[in-house]
């Protein structure tokens, strides 16, 4: 009897982990299709609270309700720069969505970024961190590093490299984190956008 008995609190346990695992990362699949390393389990994202590259003050917590890709970048970083058109595609892609992209330049100063800025239309916001304490506190090891957040404030995946972020694995991912609860609740006030209006374009 106490060996039926062991072999079932072993099984009960063994199921909820599994239940937990299953929790933390909803969007696996999605997220690893779309070619982000999963963030195992998802924790709430570092604070980010800078200016912008016009002294406009910015803080992520006030984005909560929200899908948002934290990108970090440098103007002397060819494949920051390669990636960044991409980028502005998507954000126009997905106005009217509880989205947004946040670009945060790495320890350069408002100027050089500014005057990197002129001769580009860019539409999502460009944050200075000055002072590297985000890159720090987000652990970046290389540039371009996107981090991607979803509408609870949890960070759920990251990526080292360059994606092509306008194309169909992309738009799956988003439209999948749009439905969440906490996503839903920002968007109930919202005129609703169709899906599948993301066109394909790779690099």
């Amino acid at each position: 009897m106490y060996r039926i008995l062991y072999i079932l609190i072993i099984v009960g346990v063994g199921s909820h982990l599994a239940g937990q695992t299953a929790a933390a990362t909803p969007h696996r699949a999605l997220l690893e299709a779309a070619g982000f390393s999963v963030a195992e389990p998802a924790e709430t994202a570092p604070a980010i609270a800078l200016d912008d590259h016009q002294g406009k003050p910015l803080a992520i917590q006030d984005q909560r309700g929200k899908v948002i890709l934290i990108n970090f970048w440098a103007t002397w970083c060819p494949p920051c720069i390669h990636e960044m058109p991409l980028m502005d595609q998507l954000f126009l892609n997905m106005k009217g969505r509880p989205f947004s992209i946040w670009a945060l330049n790495v320890q350069e100063t408002q100027e050089d970024v500014g005057k990197f800025l002129q001769s580009r239309n860019f539409h999502f916001p460009v944050l200075l961190d000055l002072e590297g304490k985000a890159m720090g506190n987000y652990q970046v090891r290389g540039l371009p590093s996107t981090y991607l957040i979803d509408c609870a404030g949890n960070l759920i995946g990251s990526i080292t490299g360059v994606l092509p972020w306008t194309d169909h694995a992309m738009q799956q991912l988003l439209e999948a984190l749009f439905q969440d609860a906490a996503c839903q609740a920002k968007t109930a006030s919202a005129t609703p956008v169709q899906p599948g209006t993301l066109p394909a374009t790779r690099p």
